[in-house]
């Protein structure tokens, strides 16, 4: 059996800490200076022949395997500046190296650590070339999964957490969110395809034009995510963002309501499969708004035919927002013009739906004159 490799975690400071010290006691490092000291302190292996905990021996410098292991060893003690340099200086000396996906990997985890730590100390526009590079590259390794999880980290850096691009070398900070959605697009299209990366990746997308404020966009989105992952950990919220992006979109009364009725369509099924979650969202209370609209909507179009005299049409519209909304205040005010413009009587019932004269139906007008147009 192959001997069982341990890096002890540098997040589990009492182990670490008691093994590390028993090491330094029994097993003096031989080294060339006191970060690569630690750094032999903490590899150890388990040989099963014996039942031991054996120190590895350590890197050598000068090496391709020593080299790495020092500059990974920078990164792991979050030395990110001397890091950055030993793995440029590795990438300069073993550029045909078999490990050289490995030392892109890491190189570009020193940027995304370097950033996240601090603002504009770290490069993520390089570093996502690197891992662009490993994807490419390599595809289907380890090396390339790892990288496309990394890929989402960049674009979550840039779109949430308002990191920049570096220009002219660290001269200027600027806005990568372009770039950012474009490594989303990769993932979801090109790289990871309907894969759970993919999926993650497309809710990072419609989440980010959702709080943007991109209703179009993230209504897009996020029908993607329910048409593609239908089965997915995303698609109840997928569903509720749905419906509340078509709502916002819908910029008011006077304009088309196609909006209305896609948001409707969307909430009203979200309540039908998710009741309770309906409720503690409010789901109720905007399907009663977008009623409420709707009925504003048509009997907007009643008064526009009222007022240029097209009696048989606004009765049209007048008996709809009544018959179909009387608990609405639209309803009560399409009940009270019906009597106005004598198309019923005092505590008339309305009769049995019927389509509009044919001589005054709303598409006689038209386009530019319809109540919908802007020219009212």
């Amino acid at each position: 059996m192959p001997p069982l490799r341990l890096a002890i975690p540098r997040l589990a400071p009492i182990v670490a800490v008691g093994v590390a010290l028993f090491v330094a006691a029994a097993c003096p490092a031989q080294t060339t200076s006191a970060d690569d000291e630690s750094l032999y302190q903490e590899r150890l292996e388990y040989d099963p022949a014996t039942g031991k905990w054996i120190a590895i021996a350590p890197p050598i410098p000068g090496t391709e395997d020593g080299d790495l292991a020092l500059a990974r060893f920078l990164l792991a003690r979050n030395k990110y500046a001397k890091a950055r340099k030993a793995f440029a200086a590795w990438m300069k000396a073993y550029p045909e190296s078999p490990k050289w996906p490995e030392a892109l990997l890491y190189a570009a985890e020193t940027e995304i650590s370097a950033e996240d730590e601090k603002p504009k100390a770290g490069d993520l526009i390089q570093a996502y070339e690197w891992l662009k590079e490993i994807v490419e590259g390599w595809p289907g390794t380890e090396s390339a999964d790892r990288a496309l999880r990394k890929h989402l980290i960049i674009a979550e850096m840039l779109l949430f957490k308002d990191r920049k691009q570096k220009i002219w070398k660290g001269t200027l900070h600027l806005s990568a969110r372009e770039e950012a959605l474009q490594m989303l697009d990769r993932v979801i299209d090109d790289y990871a395809r309907e894969t759970p990366i993919a999926e993650q990746a497309l809710r990072l997308k419609a989440d980010y034009h959702y709080q943007a404020g991109e209703f179009e966009e993230a209504e897009e989105a996020y029908a993607r995510l329910l048409r593609d992952f239908a089965r997915g950990r995303y698609a109840k919220i997928s569903l509720l963002r749905c419906g509340e992006s078509a709502y916002a979109r819908f910029p008011g009364v006077e304009f088309d309501d196609a909006d209305l009725l896609e948001a409707e369509v969307y909430l009203q099924d979200f309540r039908a499969k998710y009741p309770k979650d309906a409720e503690e969202s409010i789901v109720p209370q905007a399907l009663a708004r977008i009623r409420d609209s709707r009925a504003e909507k048509d009997f907007r179009v009643a008064q526009w035919y009222e007022r240029i005299r097209r009696i048989n049409a606004a009765a049209y519209y007048y008996r709809t927002v009544d018959r179909n909304y009387p608990d609405t205040t639209w309803g009560a005010q399409a009940h009270a013009r019906l009597i106005a413009i004598g198309a019923i009587e005092p505590d008339e019932e309305l009769p049995e739906p019927a389509t509009a004269p044919a001589s005054e139906t709303p598409t006689e007008t038209s386009a530019n004159d319809s109540p919908s147009s802007g020219n009212q």
